[in-house]
């Protein structure tokens, strides 16, 4: 299977900033595959913090950013998967996650994990239909 990776610029350096090694986003025959998407400020490049739902909106809105910028969008979204540090945080994910994906929704994997080593709760990826 020949793989193509897309570069995101912007975001692939602020997650690189992270000490992650990793993509934003790969691309591979006709699906997208994110990595997982802190709650990052796209202009800066910094960790936003705050409630959950601050960064929850600022983990959907790197997705969405990444996604736009591999040529795809969040209506071409058939998976996400939800990383949060504590499950009664969840109310306040779906609220903002109600605003981002309308409609018909796409398939969903939430988990619980340890808290991280930096000041974030939630952290989110999906995959996507490339445009």
């Amino acid at each position: 299977m020949d793989k193509q990776v897309i570069g995101v610029p912007v975001i692939s350096a602020a997650i690189h900033r992270l000490g992650a090694p990793t993509s934003a986003i790969v691309r591979t025959d006709n699906f997208l595959f994110t990595c997982g998407m802190p709650p990052i400020d796209c202009a800066t490049g910094e960790i936003v913090t705050g409630s959950i739902e601050v960064q929850t909106r600022a983990s959907l809105n790197a997705l969405k950013t990444t996604l736009e910028q591999a040529g795809s969008s969040l209506a071409n979204v058939v998976k996400v998967t939800i990383y949060v540090t504590n499950p009664a945080m969840m109310s306040g994910v779906n609220a903002v996650y109600r605003e981002f994906f309308a409609g018909e929704w796409p398939a969903r994997t939430s988990a619980a994990i340890r808290p991280w080593s930096l000041p974030f709760d939630i952290e989110i990826e999906c995959v996507a239909v490339a445009g």
